[in-house]
């Protein structure tokens, strides 16, 4: 009870004081860089979008053109690079793209929808934007970044929940504890710290821990599964191709897929990735909280026969948990008030260090540095 009256007369609040503060000093400057990246990473589609306008933006004559036609124009232009996948952009004057991959890495090819033309390419390597994401995602150290920026999840998780336990002021302070005052500069300072760090807490926390994730996939599905009490992941099914039969027309693969879920827009077609894969078409429905769409349809690279058909609302919760993960750290999801706030979101380490840092400075350096050389320091009687 002495916590929630008096919560600065007890030690252990005392112990996540310091926990919380050389937190911030030691390991801010990371988190800073994280964070702002990941703020860049929130839109980087549409970012890179902007930055090819004659690429993005066709003019309409009519219906759309054949997919396989498309298809096939792709891979004679760059038949040394793999087809991965599809965006189909169902937006008057906007292009449709393909990702491939291949000598010079990912290479993302424009087409227009319309009149089955090839726009220009767009390619990834050295590209500002990627650099960004690599960073945020693994420090530019591939596996070993992805498990440094996991454990840097739980500590910047550690960090938001040890600012509230030290924010508490006791259940008779509350009112001024939420308030801003317009004092001197270093109570202004400490109150922006105060509140950015309040309000943001409990988001930036839980975004953190999100971000764990892709540094430790099996442990997080593992611990998924457990709460749920199901499975936390569903892979595409497992398919047995016939020798000496061809490779069904995409137009009737797409056909059969939009056949099976007649509702809600396509929007990803994926090419099968290797022998025993199928091709997936992935679908946006109007309840969909995502922006590329949770439901799929599996199809045969041969029959054409319909395989699975997955309605995200139907999956196990452990498995819609687990595919949510990346829509909720990145806020792609509920459209752009979602999104913005998770830019803004990753602008707030920003302010707390910076405040941070000055607040340690008039507590503790400036003392140190303003005191005589030489001179000694007396003990309080």
């Amino acid at each position: 009870m002495s916590y929630w009256r008096r919560p600065r007369d007890v030690q252990w609040r005392k112990a996540m004081f310091q926990l919380h503060l050389w937190s911030g000093v030691i390991l801010g400057l990371y988190f800073v860089v994280v964070c702002l990246t990941g703020s860049l990473v929130v839109y980087k589609k549409e970012l890179e979008r902007w930055a090819i306008p004659d690429l993005i933006h066709v003019t309409p004559t009519g219906d759309y053109q054949s997919l396989a036609r498309m298809v096939t124009l792709v891979r004679s232009r760059y038949p040394d690079h793999r087809l991965q996948n599809a965006y189909l952009y169902f937006v008057p004057g906007t292009s449709w793209s393909f990702r491939l991959a291949g000598p010079r890495g990912r290479v993302q090819v424009y087409v227009d929808p319309y009149r089955t033309t090839i726009l220009g390419e767009d390619s990834y390597q050295g590209k500002f934007l990627q650099w960004v994401y690599d960073l945020h995602r693994d420090l530019l150290l591939g596996t070993p970044g992805l498990r440094i920026n996991a454990w840097g999840g739980w500590l910047l998780t550690l960090m938001c929940l040890s600012g509230v336990v030290v924010w508490w002021p006791g259940v008779g302070r509350l009112r001024n504890a939420l308030t801003y005052v317009r004092g001197g500069w270093r109570r202004q300072n400490y109150d922006v710290h105060k509140l950015v760090g309040l309000w943001s807490a409990v988001l930036l926390a839980g975004v953190a821990f999100l971000g764990a994730y892709w540094g430790y996939q099996p442990q997080y599905e593992q611990a998924l599964a457990w709460a749920t009490g199901g499975p936390a992941k569903r892979l595409a099914p497992r398919i047995t191709r016939t020798d000496g039969v061809t490779e069904a027309d995409i137009d009737a693969v797409y056909a059969a897929a939009r056949a099976a879920m007649p509702e809600g827009t396509p929007t990803l077609f994926t090419v099968a990735g290797a022998p025993d894969l199928p091709h997936s078409l992935h679908h946006r429905l109007p309840d969909d909280w995502r922006t590329q769409g949770d439901n799929v349809v599996y199809v045969h690279p041969q029959t054409a026969a319909v395989i699975r058909t997955d309605y995200h609302h139907t999956l196990p919760l452990g498995v819609r948990l687990q595919r949510d993960i990346f829509a909720l750290h990145f806020g792609t999801f509920w459209g752009h008030p979602t999104r913005l706030l998770w830019v803004v979101l990753g602008l707030t380490p920003l302010v707390l260090f910076v405040t941070g840092m000055l607040m340690w400075w008039n507590r503790s350096l400036r003392h140190r540095v303003s005191r005589p050389r030489g001179s000694v320091a007396t003990s309080g009687r």
